[in-house]
């Protein structure tokens, strides 16, 4: 079993496509009795993430900030859910003890979920595998902004190893023993 890290938005407009991918990686994980934790969203992607993880008898774990509780933005079925002080303290407690770190197409807390990851990757403080699911090709536009950045010499070329697209759920899932 690996600790897995999903990233995902809580946007509830979203294409049908990132639901019905989201739902996917949800059962895989699931079904392969990994421990997932999110968020702590009840809407949006981190909505049916939950959903279909506790569908399927998998693990959950949310890591929502207090000021969010407050808003009631929490789903009440995660019973693992805990509430930190600070959307700082939720991607670090994110990554503690984080196996696999995987973006699903999302908005800026997203983006800067997986930036910071990748960040902490090259700072040798995460040492996880960090994923992108470019569903419809989403993330092609930060991937060419990536290896930009390692044409222009702001990276190096080994940041581009330090994490992988893929382009289907089923791609992914392959990676995950």
């Amino acid at each position: 079993m690996k600790n897995i890290t999903v990233y995902c938005a809580s946007s509830p407009k979203v294409h049908p496509d990132y639901f019905e991918a989201c739902k996917e990686l949800a059962r895989g994980l699931a079904h392969k009795q990994h421990h997932i934790a999110y968020g702590g969203g009840a809407i949006g992607l981190m909505g049916a993430l939950a959903d279909e993880t506790l569908l399927h008898g998998g693990s959950i774990r949310g890591i929502i900030p207090d000021f969010m509780i407050e808003r009631e933005w929490q789903h009440p079925q995660v019973k693992d859910m805990h509430i930190v002080d600070s959307m700082h303290e939720r991607k670090a407690r994110m990554l503690k003890n984080c196996d696999i770190a995987i973006a699903l197409p999302g908005g800026c807390g997203t983006f800067e979920e997986f930036m910071e990851a990748l960040t902490w990757k090259r700072l040798d403080i995460f040492h996880g595998e960090l994923y992108l699911l470019n569903i419809r090709g989403y993330y092609d536009p930060l991937i060419e902004m990536l290896n930009k950045s390692v044409y222009e010499e702001f990276m190096d070329t080994n940041t581009l190893k330090m994490w992988s697209a893929h382009k289907s759920t089923e791609e992914l899932l392959q990676l995950i023993p």
